[in-house]
Formats: C-alpha cells, structure tokens, sequence
C-alpha cells in the first residue's frame, strides 16, 4: 500500500505533493470549497491523504488542558467550550513543547463542520482521509522549528494568506493569522513586533515557508531568513506526525468497538462450528469407512464358514459310505485309514474304489492350487509313507493344476 499523500489546504491554496513538482491551485472565492478541492485532488488520484489544514473558520486559542486521550480532555474542557460535545465539530489540541512549569496548549475548533463534509466526499471518491493537522502542527516539526528550547520565529505564506509564529526561550507560543487585500502590510508589521519580543534575548532562528506564494521582500526585517523553505520541503516531514495523537482533527476509529467486539465474537463462534462440523464429517466419513471394512470381513468370513461347512458335509458323506464297506483284505482297511488320517483340512475325497488288485481316489482341492508343496503334495507324501499299496507315477505331478484330482496305484 503506498504512504498516504501531504496535501496542503489553506484558505483556498491547495497543494498536493503527489509526484515532483507539488500541484497547486487556489480554489475559486464563490461556490462549494469542498466540492473544489475533491475535484482538484482527485485529478491528482491520491489512493490516502494526510491533510495540512488552516482555515478562517478555524479558531484556536491559548488554554490549560490535563495529559490524556481526547475523551480526557474533551470532559475537561467541555464546559469552557461546549462545541466539542458535538460529534460533528472537529477539534484538535497541539501539545506544545514547555518549560518544566508551563502546561499551555492550543485548542483548535473548527466552527463549520467542513471536516465532517469533507471525508465523507473523500469516501465517496474512494479517497481516504487518514488524518486532518493543524498547519502550525507541521511548523513546529520542520527543521529548525522542531529544536527543543530553541526561540524560533516562522513565517508561513501563500498569495492570499499568511500566519506568523513565535516560540519564545520560555517555551510561550503565539500564532497570527492574516488574510485579504491587507495580508502582507499586517504581517510585516507582525514580523517586526515578533522581533521586538526577543529583544535582550538571544535572536531567535527565522524560517521562512513559502507555501505556494511569490517571494517576499523581507529586507526591512532586523533580521534576514536562515532558511527559506518550498512547500514540498515543507509537506515532507508530515510523515513524521502521528494520526493517533490528540492533534489529529479526524481522530482513527478505536480498535475494539462494541460493534466490533460483536463481530469478531461472531466471527469466532462461526469458525468454531466450521472446525467442530468438520471434525464431524471426518469422524463419520472414518465410521464409515470402517463399517464397509466390517462388512467385507464379514462376507469374507461367511464365505470361508460356507466352505467349511460343505466339506464337513462331504466328509460326512465319505466316511458314511466308508462305514458301510465291507473290507475283504486288512491292507484296504489300512490304506482307508492311512488315506483319512494323511488328507489335509484343505482336500476333500469325493470318491474311493478299492478293487483286489488296483485303486483310485478321486478329490477336490479347496486351496493350495498351484501351489508348489501345497496341500494336495504334503497329501501325496504323507499318504505313500504307508506301506501295502504304491501310487502311480501320473499322481505325483509336483505342482496341483485343478482343484480335482484322480490318484491311482496298486495293491500288491
């Protein structure tokens, strides 16, 4: 964001120090001075300002006042001066630099409530009014009025108005004003008895702020300018004053506002229901997920249970039918039982057919297929331990490929 712009207005000179060269014009004496100055300030298109105001609307005066915020000061001066109690009557107080007993202030309050009109015109043209200070404000910041205890003597002047300002040893300040077809005679004559209050005492520094005029002729003063000062010089050192101190016309908002405070408690409560439904729908989302993850196991199970329960159905089956052959030879009762003990939880035995000379044995592998060393040959292995029978070379294939299989061999 870039710093806000110096704009000076005083009587009718505007200067915008915007660029280079400072833009000045002097606003015509009839018509609407508010509407004048946006216009011409928003040619220059200043994104913030901070104005340097003088008026003659603008009255100041010399007062006693206690250290504080400007609600302080406002209830300790609202009964001298009753305009502060209006919201709409812009006021400021210059702190002043004092001796150790001096405690004066000036008081400025303005009297036509243009400050007010003239942010809100601002605002209207997207322009921010950032702060509003006295011109004597600035004065006393610009070299070399802003030396502590230094007496000092300012002349500040454009073509149609002027204002002399002393600062004496004791801290004491005095400020003129002076405008019309008369300006220039008055001020020199206000130069001169601004001379004569430091005579005896040391000479004070004499600065010159040429504030958008033509040159002076000074040479009749007892004492020539150390420094003449150009208006954007002059406008500069407005960055070095503060919007929130009490010499800020146009005040910033406080912070923390009830409406404010209101806001952010809103603000706060919704963030913390978006955080609270998201913790929500996570934690659902997870139950979910975890309940499709228990239905699957389960499926996967009841598969596994079907499957159990078919084989056990089937050997069932088998030793019923076993139970019922009559065994002629003790090798076939020996080669029924060696067959029932070898076979795996894995291989189920369909069918047996035990003739005098030869055998078969027909089966279905339930896992294990193509699976070298699987269960159907840890079947094959266990059952040729046995003796009283062999088993043909065509069953000892070394890896199962169908889940059915035929064994065959002899019985010698």
């Amino acid at each position: 964001m870039r710093a806000p712009v110096p704009v000076l207005w005083w009587n009718r000179t505007v200067v915008v120090a915007n660029g280079p060269e400072p833009a000045t014009t002097i606003l015509p004496p009839t018509g609407d001075g508010v509407l004048g100055f946006c216009a011409f300030l928003a040619a220059q298109k200043p994104g913030a300002i901070r104005l340097i105001y003088g008026s003659p609307t603008l009255e100041h005066s010399s007062t006693t006042c206690p250290r504080g915020n400007r609600a302080t000061i406002q209830r300790a001066l609202g009964a001298r001066y009753p305009a502060l109690a209006n919201p709409l009557t812009a006021w400021a107080v210059h702190k002043v630099r004092t001796n150790a007993a001096a405690t004066t202030t000036l008081l400025y309050v303005e009297q036509d409530a243009r400050i007010a009109r003239l942010r809100a015109a601002l605002d209207e043209r997207g322009i921010t009014l950032e702060a509003v200070f006295p011109l004597l404000v600035l004065a006393e910041a610009t070299p070399p009025l802003n030396q502590q205890g230094e007496p000092a003597l300012a002349l500040l002047h454009t073509d149609e108005a002027a204002a002399v300002y002393w600062i004496s040893p004791e801290g004491d300040r005095h400020a003129s004003f002076f405008d019309g077809p008369t300006a220039r005679e008055r001020l020199m004559q206000e130069l001169i008895t601004g001379f004569a209050a430091f005579a005896g005492q040391s000479a004070p520094v004499f600065a010159v702020v040429n504030a958008g005029s033509t040159p002076l002729d000074l040479s009749g003063l007892p004492q020539p300018p150390a420094r003449t000062i150009p208006v954007a010089e002059f406008l500069s050192h407005a960055a070095s004053l503060s919007p929130r101190e009490v010499y800020n016309f146009v005040p910033p908002e406080r912070r923390f506002t009830l409406d404010r405070l209101c806001h952010l408690v809103a603000f706060v409560c919704f963030l913390t229901a978006l955080i609270l439904t998201g913790r929500y729908v996570a934690e659902v989302r997870a139950a979910q997920a975890n309940l499709a993850l228990q239905h699957a196991q389960e499926d996967m199970l009841a598969q596994q249970n079907a499957r159990l329960r078919a084989n056990q159905t089937h050997l069932e089956q088998v030793n019923a039918v076993l139970n019922e052959v009559a065994i002629a030879r003790p090798v076939k009762l020996r080669f029924l039982e060696t067959l029932n003990r070898a076979r795996p939880a894995q291989i189920s035995i369909r069918s047996v057919a035990l003739n005098e000379a030869t055998w078969s044995v027909t089966g279905y592998a339930h896992e294990g297929v193509n699976v070298e060393k699987g269960p159907y040959q840890a079947f094959l292995a266990s059952f040729e331990k046995s003796e009283g029978w062999t088993v043909g070379p065509d069953s000892r294939a070394p890896v199962l490929r169908q889940p059915d299989f035929t064994l065959n061999g002899t019985i010698p």
